[in-house]
């Protein structure tokens, strides 16, 4: 895949998005949005994406995303068309594997419980299961008022390393690590937190995309010992004032752990309701 061809494929992966069958996880539903994904992606997209054409027709594509500081690569697709499927997809992941970096150990799939291709070909290539999650929904309609808290305020720049500590403590090899989150805060990519004085005791990142009318909350984390206090939920009301400033948004979304039922309560309690549910499979990376 040449960067030339970024939004042809944006295009024909984004087609697929909108079906349980076909539905990947590490994709949004627009072709504009995975577009500028793969354009802020933190290597080469020739060293990451493979394409598949009969004549001038794309049928099909995987991806190879790899995140330097967590020796993790996800995988986007397999996306493929030609009545044998397997042995396309396959083709697909052959021509990116020399690429991986030394760094990486293992590959994640995030796929729809419903997508059964990707399920199957992932079984096939020894990905094993490791999860399951649902993704969550929270309209804009759902907000009743403008939620202010005095407590609750941008992470501060004397706490960057407790936060790192607190994050990379909850979400171990996770897509971001707290370093990455910091340096991607901006404008529209927020971490809000709840202190008490010096200590951190939870936080939200959350990131929206007016220019997509979207948003999400990517994390949301509480210390152990300030579990039940409500800090979770404060925090979460706070955040979503913040995402519903953006006139354009009517809809974010969130991922969370089946295996997770304090936080699946927390937010039923905001008014969450179930979207997609999800599966996660993992291959480990053997090198030679």
């Amino acid at each position: 895949m040449q960067a030339t061809q970024i939004d042809q494929a944006a295009a024909f992966m984004a087609q697929f998005q909108h079906d349980p069958s076909t539905h990947l996880g590490f994709a949004g539903p627009q072709a504009d949005q995975i577009a500028q994904t793969w354009r802020e992606l933190e290597f080469p997209i020739e060293q990451q994406f493979a394409l598949a054409f009969e004549a001038d027709q794309l049928i099909g594509l995987i991806g190879l995303e790899q995140i330097s500081d967590t020796g993790r690569a996800f995988l986007w697709g397999p996306i493929a068309l030609d009545e044998h499927r397997f042995e396309l997809a396959d083709a697909l992941l052959a021509e990116l594997l020399p690429e991986l970096q030394a760094h990486v150990t293992m590959i994640d799939i995030f796929c729809n419980l419903q997508n059964q291709f990707v399920r199957d070909w992932a079984a096939h290539q020894q990905f094993y299961q490791r999860n399951t999650h649902a993704i969550l929904s929270y309209k804009r309609s759902q907000l009743t008022e403008h939620v202010t808290a005095s407590d609750v305020e941008i992470l501060p720049a004397e706490l960057h390393a407790a936060f790192c500590e607190l994050h990379d403590q909850l979400f171990p090899q996770t897509y971001y690590s707290g370093s990455q989150i910091l340096e991607r805060i901006n404008h529209d990519r927020q971490v809000f937190i709840v202190r008490d004085t010096e200590q951190l005791l939870g936080y939200i990142y959350a990131e929206r995309q007016p220019e997509f009318a979207e948003a999400g909350i990517e994390f949301v984390g509480v210390t152990p010992a300030a579990r039940g206090r409500g800090i979770a939920i404060k925090i979460m009301q706070y955040c979503l004032a913040w995402i519903f400033s953006v006139e354009t948004i009517q809809e974010l979304e969130l991922v969370v752990d089946h295996d997770n039922p304090s936080a699946l309560k927390v937010y039923e309690r905001a008014g969450f309701t179930l979207l997609h549910e999800m599966i996660s499979l993992r291959r480990d990376v053997v090198t030679q």
